[in-house]
């Protein structure tokens, strides 16, 4: 609190005071006059609203912003019943369920006895159906592929061989290469797949296992 030592000091607080009353009572005002400005432009909107027919909805109609959200739905790669094949299959999609050897040879389903792709690649099954991709653009390459192991697992044909190329002087065939690979390991109808050996297609074929039909 200052200190009055005479009729000058006295005037000079006084004055002060003043000052800062009137200060309070100008952030008042103008704290009121803007109050009145949002509730008027509040009454304008709701009037512009109630001339289109939109009603304020209750609080019991609000969305419940704290409910828990929907669970993702999870990628369907089932056996095609319900959809086309091909459409089951990605072109950048590298499936992780598939083990493979350093050498890039061999790939087993996790969960199949690495054994399997040894015995595949040693013609342990015999090969039962066969197709040649060569030609074949990727969208057409994709569709071929996807039904020709549908049909033949749907067949109980087990053993398939798809051929490929190697991309020498064809152009697009180098692609399919890794692209035939990257389906196979989509297809939940695949155990294993293995480069053939060099008497029955070497880099440009594979060989692929698919797993028995149910019967009922």
């Amino acid at each position: 609190m200052p200190v009055i030592n005479n009729f000058a000091d006295l005037k000079q607080v006084s004055k002060a005071l003043k000052e800062e009353a009137k200060a309070r009572e100008e952030a008042e005002k103008k704290r009121r006059a803007e109050e009145a400005r949002r509730h008027a432009e509040a009454n304008q909107f709701a009037a512009a609203m109630a001339e289109f027919g939109v009603r304020k909805m209750s609080q019991k109609k609000l969305a419940d912003t704290k409910a828990p959200k929907p669970r993702p739905v999870a990628l369907n790669l089932g056996t095609g019943e319900d959809k086309e094949p091909e459409s089951q299959m990605s072109d950048l999609l590298d499936a992780s369920v598939f083990l493979e050897t350093e050498d890039g040879r061999m790939m087993h389903r996790k969960g199949v006895s690495p054994d399997i792709p040894r015995k595949l690649y040693r013609g342990e099954w015999p090969v039962e159906a066969a197709i040649d991709l060569h030609g074949m653009r990727v969208d057409e390459a994709r569709e071929a592929v996807a039904r020709f192991i549908l049909e033949n697992h749907m067949s109980g044909r087990r053993c398939l061989r798809i051929v490929h190329g190697v991309g020498y002087g064809s152009k697009g065939q180098g692609v399919l290469r890794d692209m035939v690979r990257r389906w196979l390991k989509q297809r939940p109808e695949v155990m294993a797949f293995v480069q053939c050996p060099p008497n029955d297609g070497d880099e440009g074929a594979v060989r692929v296992l698919v797993t028995q039909q149910k019967r009922d």
